[in-house]
């Protein structure tokens, strides 16, 4: 059985590995970072906590803790852990951020000295390398050099390296890792700096990038041209409907490779229909295939986005995109059937189905490319601006490579990934009504051309042309765009407010008066652009009436305004 007749929660059939942590990344996003360190210190067995967390799970909760704070989990994890929170974390691309690499590096020994350079000396031995070849001088004292003399700034362990930091502000965490690594073996010790200047830097780090390369691509982080792959739009018709699940392939529990990332699908798939389908599913090798290839879907667009050591808010917010163009596919494909979600998600990799999804919100901005082509606005010389803010940057937004949504500034941002089938149909009516708009501003302008005055203003608006024309009509000037004196703008208002004695002025008469006048001048659009024009012709009046709606008769021939003309 893969599905039932009611919807439980989804933390509730996404079953975790068998691990002290459960609880922990269940209540990840209720937890602040010092909240989640005290549960973890406070388990009777805190290392095991740690050391059972997937390594994608481990690094979200280093960086919900803070890097200086996490000291405490650093000790209790695993060098596989290290490992990958290093990979992410020290390098620029193809390129190790020293300061970064220190500061890591720092951290560890920190936490923990001992472990530190017993894996500094093993496997973290080229991190070592590379560090100390770009933080140090070193000058070698002979045996029969009995007048050597110790140049200022250095320091040695042995008498016989002397080591100087390039960075001043560097020198005590460098001296005492050295110490430490003396004395853990001298040897050792003695041979590294020895070597130091036969190492070729570059060499060395184009190595270490080959092999960290290798590592992350098993979590999804591929090289940008590979993972750039998912934003390659999929037909619908590629995704299996019917007929049995393909057989997943998932590691065994109890196997190291079992350790299946739980924090990208709870944090990126909490609302919507993807929740609702994957909740419906119980088979236990489906919902382990869904959480793995989710972590790894988040992680290739974190791969397009360029693994420049993403913060919380960046994982969460890869982790929601990947969730949103899967929203996207299921509810275009599947409607409100949960069940057929359900399908889609047991039938097919998760890619395929995000593919699709991005396909649909590029449609969209091909209808917007190829609309672009033959506007009227473009012809006549404007940019997006000229259809105000928020249409122009929703406009704006569409248009962008992988297309956002402009929000204005809800929740803090101009712009979001689109999130689902509404966000799609909102900004397609949006779209459409600009169209209609555009076709309606051209049937205006043949009827009288643009005057230049008119045109050069810099905060020129569509609106200023559309109210600065209809108010030309009610005064009974002569037809156009041209800009009207301030008299004749009381005089309109003073019309507009007649009967009405005190603010807000409503202006409510005059509303179908204006739509019917303007949408005179449309009959040659279509039945359904007519249409989306009323609509956005009836919310044009409503911003205008309320820019208008307090200010005195004496002070509305204002000539900085957003509606009409004044000279």
């Amino acid at each position: 059985m893969t599905s039932s007749s009611k919807s439980p929660s989804m933390d509730n059939v996404i079953k975790m590995p068998a691990s002290r942590g459960e609880i922990l990344l269940r209540e990840f996003d209720h937890l602040g970072g010092r909240e989640i360190l005290e549960r973890i210190l406070g388990d009777p067995d805190p290392r095991k906590v740690v050391e059972a967390l997937p390594a994608g799970d481990f690094f979200w909760i280093v960086k919900k803790i803070g890097g200086d704070d996490c000291l405490p989990v650093l000790e209790l994890a695993t060098p596989d852990q290290w490992q990958y929170l290093l990979d992410l974390e020290i390098w620029d691309r193809d390129e190790i951020n020293p300061a970064e690499a220190l500061a890591w590096l720092r951290r560890l020994f920190e936490a923990n000295r001992p472990r530190t350079v017993e894996w500094l000396l093993d496997e973290g031995s080229a991190l070592l390398y590379h560090v100390f070849q770009t933080s140090l001088e070193v000058l070698v004292r002979e045996e029969d050099d009995k007048e050597f003399e110790i140049p200022e700034g250095f320091f040695t362990h042995d008498g016989v390296l002397y080591l100087q930091a390039r960075d001043a502000e560097a020198e005590p965490f460098l001296r005492e890792l050295t110490g430490a690594i003396a004395a853990a073996s001298l040897a050792a010790y003695q041979t590294l700096m020895s070597s130091l200047a036969g190492t070729v830097p570059s060499e060395m780090e184009e190595g270490m990038y080959r092999m960290r390369t290798v590592r992350l691509a098993e979590s999804g982080f591929l090289p940008f041209g590979e993972a750039v792959a998912i934003y390659s739009p999929l037909s619908p018709d590629q995704l299996k409907r019917g007929g049995r699940p393909d057989a997943v392939d998932v590691p065994a529990a109890g196997e190291p490779e079992a350790l299946i990332p739980f924090l990208p699908l709870h944090e990126g798939g909490q609302t919507g229909s993807l929740r609702e389908a994957i909740a419906r599913i119980s088979d236990p090798p489906v919902l382990d295939r869904l959480r793995l290839e989710y972590a790894g879907l988040a992680n290739r667009i974190a791969a397009v986005e360029g693994l420049a050591r993403m913060e919380l808010d960046g994982l969460v917010g890869m982790a929601r995109r990947a969730a949103g163009y899967l929203t996207i596919a299921l509810e275009e494909l599947a409607g409100k059937d949960r069940d057929g979600a359900r399908e889609l998600l047991e039938k097919n990799p998760l890619e395929a189905i995000f593919r699709v999804g991005f396909g649909f919100v590029l449609r969209l901005k091909r209808v917007a490319e190829n609309w672009l082509k033959i506007a009227w606005f473009r012809k006549a010389g404007f940019k997006n601006g000229f259809w105000g803010d928020e249409r122009g940057n929703l406009l704006s937004g569409l248009l962008l490579k992988r297309p956002l949504l402009y929000t204005g500034i809800k929740d803090g941002e101009l712009y979001r990934d689109f999130a689902g089938a509404e966000d799609l149909s909102v900004a397609g009516m949006a779209l459409m009504k600009l169209i209609a708009l555009d076709g309606f501003m051209d049937a205006l302008a043949k009827k009288t051309a643009i005057d230049r005055e008119s045109a050069g203003r810099d905060d020129l608006t569509c609106f200023h042309l559309l109210f600065t024309f209809w108010a030309r009509m009610r005064l009974g000037l002569e037809p156009g765009f041209a800009a009207i004196r301030p008299d004749e703008a009381r005089s309109l208002f003073a019309s507009l407010r007649e009967g009405e004695e005190a603010p807000p002025y409503q202006m409510a008469r005059c509303r179908e008066v204006f739509l019917k006048d303007m949408l005179a001048f449309a009959a040659e659009l279509s039945d359904d652009l007519r249409a989306a024009l009323r609509e956005e012709l009836s919310a044009t009046w409503e911003d205008f009436r309320a820019e208008y709606e307090e200010v005195p008769p004496a002070d509305t021939d204002m000539k900085h305004n957003p509606f009409l003309l004044i000279r």
